[in-house]
């Protein structure tokens, strides 16, 4: 069963972790401090689409593509967020599985950037 953010603060939490751009959505994670199985949130605003029939059936894509997906990619402890973009209407099913599955292994690798950043800072 998909484990769902409900609450405001759980994804303003989310917000401010880790972001993983693709051509039909935006994941945002966030960490919790606890082993509870992964939630996911999903939102589309109304920039990406007046028509609430067009962003609700964006949400229902990344829905699905999450319940087939997440089970083998999403850690523990953790909060995902897809923001849902226009491309995500028009995307073939199973490319926005593909990045899904994609964004959700590149969250899991340690931040590169922050680690060679930090070897500069220290040489200086």
């Amino acid at each position: 069963m998909l484990e769902r953010l409900k609450k405001r603060r759980d994804f303003l939490a989310a917000a401010k972790g880790r972001k993983a751009a693709r051509c039909g959505f935006v994941l945002e994670i966030g960490r919790r401090g606890d082993v509870a199985p992964a939630r996911f949130g999903f939102t589309v605003s109304k920039r990406v689409s007046k028509k609430a029939v067009e962003r609700n059936r964006i949400r229902r894509r990344l829905k699905e593509a999450v319940r087939l997906s997440a089970a083998e990619h999403a850690q523990d402890g953790c909060d995902y967020v897809l923001v849902g973009r226009r491309q995500a209407m028009t995307e073939s099913f199973d490319a926005l599985r593909a990045d899904l599955a994609g964004a959700l292994a590149q969250a899991s690798r340690p931040a590169a950037r922050r680690v060679r950043d930090e070897a500069q800072s220290s040489s200086r």
